[in-house]
């Protein structure tokens, strides 16, 4: 009876984790990596889901504002059988597009403009964090086992 609640709920599952470049150029469009997975119980992938986003926060304190921002995901159907003590892997290739502000496309036209826009970004506590997420689908759980990766874009 536990062991079924366990399995349900994914404890002891199926567990994710990513592989990718420590820095990848946004002029590349595209990540190459691998999702890999690890059980301590046989369980089945059905499907794995990768997404790259950007986390756009901005201001301070109370006023502080954050906007999450897809930049490409990519959903792969499988019919992978995780054994206990095997890791079992798939690699993926995620396009992408990065959505540039206001701000960076007045940095772009030219050398003086940029001073300026990174003066602003600054006053106003501008930063952006990219991430990827690696989701699957695990045939009888509930709850999909995920992991969450912070991706250094140039």
């Amino acid at each position: 009876m536990f062991g079924r609640v366990k399995r349900y709920l994914g404890i002891e599952g199926v567990k994710v984790e990513v592989e990718v470049p420590e820095k990848v150029r946004i002029s590349q469009g595209q990540i190459e990596g691998k999702v890999r997975f690890l059980s301590m119980n046989e369980q089945s992938v059905t499907s794995v889901k990768v997404k790259l986003f950007e986390r756009y926060s901005r201001g301070r304190g109370e006023e502080k504002k954050i906007d999450e921002y897809t930049l490409g995901e990519i959903e792969m159907q499988t019919n992978l059988q995780v054994t206990p003590d095997e890791a079992v892997e798939i690699e993926f290739i995620l396009p992408f597009s990065v959505v540039r502000s206001e701000v960076d496309d007045f940095a772009a036209k030219n050398l003086l403009f940029k001073g300026i826009a990174k003066a602003a970004k600054k006053i106003y506590a501008a930063q952006s964090d990219y991430y990827l997420l690696a989701e699957a689908k695990v045939k009888g759980t509930a709850l999909p086992p995920f992991c969450r990766e912070k991706i250094n874009l140039l």
